[in-house]
This record gives structure tokens, C-alpha cells and sequence, in this order.
């Protein structure tokens, strides 16, 4: 109602009139799905003051560090036997070792530097951090097409790098050592790379000292880059992950330390050779 002008008194209608009928419904839309997404637990990124420090590849990409990813990336393209892998997992001994960093940074590298479509998929279910990276959301994710039959398309989130793509963690579960390791796991990986035949797929992946998830998302995986902080990680550690998988398979080393992302990538034979010393 216009400002200034008087309200009008409600007026009943005249005994015998009839009423104007009800105003027709639309019926709702058919449901296109049972699953709903639980609200995303609230996190503070313990990366989200050092962004720009940490994703040289986005921020920095002429720097060194930024220049000694970009070499890996050559290394995976380019492979001295077969053809190029396309799904790759990121592996580490131990936690802290730069390899949730490592694939996030190496990803932003086949985004940008090649205009190259590639997709992370969160395997670290006990503690992600590639949605918080990213800026994307953590569920619908992994978990949630594993446990609850979220379709894949519900799962997949674009992030804020142009054809960089994000499979989150989902949401928490009891049993995420357990769901890691399962035939709807092995269908997904299989899926993606048939699906999106123009992309590469980064798994960044738990511990292998923590959990057996590696060691069994290696056998569904076409390459493997390790990942080992130097100086820090126990040698043992490092020789006991390393033999757990499969060695055709290793395509990538890298020796970090705690000031850079990538200090050096060796080959496996001289990783070895370091950590028998």
C-alpha cells in the first residue's frame, strides 16, 4: 500500500454470495533424490593464513618451488615406459609430509600450466583438507556417494582454479578405513576415468603408517608419487611404506622439507639409497 493514503476496512461478503473458490495448487516437482546432505562441520583451515606461502603453483607460479612442480608434472606426462597415467595417488609414510599440499599444488600445475581438466578426490576421510584448500565444501563428498548413494555428479565441486574439480571428503564416518577398501570404491575410480576421459585424477590419500587404505587404493591406481619430509621421517618408516607397494606403479618421488614444497624428486632407487643410510 502506498505511503499517505488510509487503509481500507475488510469488508464481508453479502449474506447468500458465494465464495470465490480456492486458489489452485501445482503439485511438487517429483523428488530426483532420496539422499540429503547432512550440514558441513565447521572447521577453521590451519592453512588459511598461509595460502599464498603454501600454493606456489596458484600464487607464485614462477618461483622456484612453483618451477620444481611443474618438473614432476613433466614427469608424469612423460613418462620413460608406457603411456601416462591418469589415475595417480599422492602416498606418505607419515602425516605432515607436505602431501595433501603436494596435490593440491600439482593439480593447480596441470590446470593452469597446461589448461588441463583435473579432478582431486579427497581419500584422507579422517582428516581432509583439500575442500578447505580449495575453498570448496566438504559434503556431499566421498563418504556420502560410499555410504548414503549420493550420485557421483552431487559429489564433484568446482573450485575457484578454472577445470580444477574437488571430490571432498563427505561427511564423517565410523568406517572410513573400511569403505576405502570396497568394490564401489574400485567402480568409482573406474567410473571417473571412463566418464572424464580428458582429465587427470589426483587421490591424495592416508598415512600408509596409519592405515591399509594406501596400500589398497594402490592396486586400483595407474601411478604413485611419494611423498617423504626429509630429515624427519623415520628411514624405516619410509622403506616399510615404499615396499608396500607396488613398484611398477611408483611413476614420482619428492623430498620435501619444512620451508618449501618441493626440495628435489629423486628416482626411487636413489630415495631408497638415502633412506638405507
Amino acid at each position: 500500500m502506498p505511503p499517505g493514503q488510509p487503509s481500507q476496512a475488510y469488508q464481508a461478503p453479502a449474506p447468500g454470495a458465494s465464495l470465490p473458490p480456492p486458489a489452485a495448487t501445482q503439485a511438487p516437482p517429483p523428488r530426483q533424490s532420496t539422499y540429503v546432505p547432512p550440514p558441513a562441520p565447521f572447521s577453521v583451515s590451519p592453512y588459511a593464513a598461509y595460502d599464498e606461502e603454501r600454493l606456489v603453483s596458484l600464487y607464485q607460479p614462477g618461483s622456484p618451488e612453483a618451477k620444481r612442480i611443474d618438473i614432476l608434472r613433466s614427469q608424469l606426462l612423460y613418462p620413460f615406459h608406457g603411456e601416462p597415467p591418469r589415475t595417480i595417488m599422492i602416498a606418505s609414510a607419515t602425516a605432515g609430509e607436505g602431501r595433501s599440499l603436494l596435490t593440491t599444488n600439482l593439480a593447480i600445475s596441470f590446470a593452469r600450466g597446461l589448461q588441463q581438466y583435473v579432478l582431486i578426490m579427497d581419500c584422507h576421510l579422517g582428516h581432509p583438507v583439500i575442500h578447505e584448500l580449495l575453498g570448496v565444501p566438504q559434503v556431499p563428498g566421498l563418504s556420502d556417494f560410499l555410504e548414503r548413494g549420493a550420485a557421483v555428479p552431487d559429489i564433484i565441486h568446482w573450485s575457484k582454479v578454472e577445470k580444477l574439480a574437488v571430490i571432498p571428503a563427505g561427511s564423517p564416518s565410523a568406517r572410513s578405513a573400511e569403505i576405502l577398501a570396497t568394490d564401489r570404491m574400485a567402480g568409482l575410480i573406474r567410473e571417473l576415468r571412463e566418464r572424464y576421459a580428458d582429465r587427470y585424477i589426483l587421490l591424495d590419500t592416508p598415512p600408509v603408517q596409519r592405515q591399509d587404505d594406501p596400500a589398497v587404493l594402490a592396486r586400483m591406481v595407474e601411478g604413485i608419487v611419494f611423498v617423504v619430509l626429509g630429515g624427519v621421517t623415520d628411514r624405516e618408516l619410509v622403506l616399510r611404506a615404499l615396499h608396500s607397494m607396488p613398484e611398477e606403479k611408483i611413476v614420482g618421488v619428492v623430498l620435501n622439507d619444512k620451508k618449501t614444497v618441493v626440495v628435489d624428486t629423486p628416482s626411487l632407487a636413489g630415495l631408497q639409497a638415502r633412506a638405507e643410510v
